[in-house]
């Protein structure tokens, strides 16, 4: 960002080239809620049904043993989990990390203190008829279609509109007057 600040927009100016805004990368704008991977991947949603518009920023695979697992998690922030239905602890560690849902693969039931722990926590827990791969690239091509669809990125994208593109620069360069309400 500085970079681009101090040097590139500059330079861009200097060839009459006019900059706007410069926004920041931001990891809501690139998330995807829980309801579009329900949509997406075909899921069966266990528990949480309320807690659909929880955003995914990230994802992790729980693929390995429990403390490898947790050492991944813990570095990961509002991520959705894939894993077995069959692994239980691994289920339990991620519930106690920055998850925003669980994604059981294999379509197998999870057990009843996985899924009051969730409850309790109010994380979603989907259950796919998929296997891990397959589950985790459909995901990842999810996460390419970034749609701005959900009131919160819709508020956020008005918010960087606000801190860092000049609207009057680019009205006037339009020889456009702002529109003025009648009271």
């Amino acid at each position: 960002m500085q970079y681009i600040t101090d040097d590139l927009k500059p330079f861009l100016e200097q060839q009459a080239i006019a900059v706007l805004g410069i926004m920041p990368r931001t990891a809501l704008m690139r998330s995807i809620s829980v309801e579009e991977l329900v949509h997406r991947l075909g899921a069966e949603v266990l528990c949480c049904k309320n807690r659909l518009d929880l955003m995914v920023e990230s994802l992790t695979i729980g693929a390995m043993n429990v403390s490898s697992a947790l050492k991944y998690f813990r570095k990961a922030v509002n991520m959705a989990v894939v894993t077995g239905g069959d692994r239980t602890d691994i289920q339990l560690a991620a519930l106690e990390t920055s998850t925003q849902c669980l994604i059981l693969t294999g379509h197998l039931p999870p057990a009843s203190q996985v899924l009051n722990r969730a409850t309790d926590l109010e994380i979603p827990i989907l259950s796919v008829d998929l296997d891990t791969l397959t589950t985790v690239e459909i995901i990842d091509q999810t996460f390419g279609q970034v749609r701005f669809h959900e009131p919160v990125k819709v508020e956020c994208m008005q918010h960087l509109m606000e801190q860092h593109f000049d609207l009057d620069r680019l009205m006037a360069a339009l020889n456009l007057q702002p529109v003025t309400t009648a009271s």
